[in-house]
């Protein structure tokens, strides 16, 4: 009956619990765990350094605030993802700086360009690294051309590997339409590096 106790207060839910009764050490805890995903996502969505860390802290910040509010019907990532993206979807408006900046790697589009991120990676000479810095570039401005919900999909999915439902928790849509927007995600981006004669 202990361990059941120490593992459940070791749990996601615990440390919720935990923070709910006052102790800081539990969301510092928390913070620790989902710090590095919650950025990447914000990152990979935004592609700005500094408005990333700027809105990973507000996703702490909001989470600590709503804790209470927290119901547990999701799991702990999934709802901090849900804050991340809606924060991430209106710094994006607010600021008027879609596509600005934008830093996905090669390997996150490796889906819409089969072996294309295999290729440059093996690129060694100042002359390939030129090039493979220009193809980065030109990747991340196709990803950044997406429509934003298409986008979102994309990145949970490919940086982050959650599952449909998952995502569909995040997104707060039915798993279909997760399906839906991550096939139109891909056939865009296929589209877009065909035309730009990238593939």
């Amino acid at each position: 009956m202990v361990l059941l106790r120490e593992a459940r207060a070791h749990s996601d839910i615990g440390l919720v619990e935990e923070c709910r009764k006052g102790d800081s050490s539990a969301f510092d805890e928390l913070v620790r765990r989902y710090k590095d995903r919650v950025y990447s996502v914000v990152y990979r969505f935004l592609g700005n350094r500094e408005d990333a860390l700027d809105v990973s802290q507000e996703v702490f910040v909001r989470a600590y605030r709503g804790i209470d509010g927290f119901r547990g019907n999701a799991k702990v990532y999934t709802w901090l993802y849900s804050i991340a993206a809606n924060l991430a979807r209106n710094r994006l408006r607010d600021s008027g700086r879609l596509g600005r900046n934008m830093g996905t790697s090669l390997e996150l589009l490796d889906e819409s360009a089969p072996g294309l991120a295999d290729s440059m990676g093996q690129q060694t000479t100042p002359r390939e690294n030129a090039i493979t810095g220009e193809t980065q570039e030109l990747l991340q401005q196709c990803l950044s051309e997406l429509p934003e919900h298409y986008r979102l999909a994309f990145v949970l999915r490919t940086v982050e590997d959650l599952s449909y439902d998952e995502i569909a928790e995040v997104m707060g849509c039915p798993v279909g339409t997760v399906k839906s927007r991550l096939n139109q995600a891909r056939q865009m981006l296929r589209d877009r590096l065909k035309e730009l004669a990238v593939i």
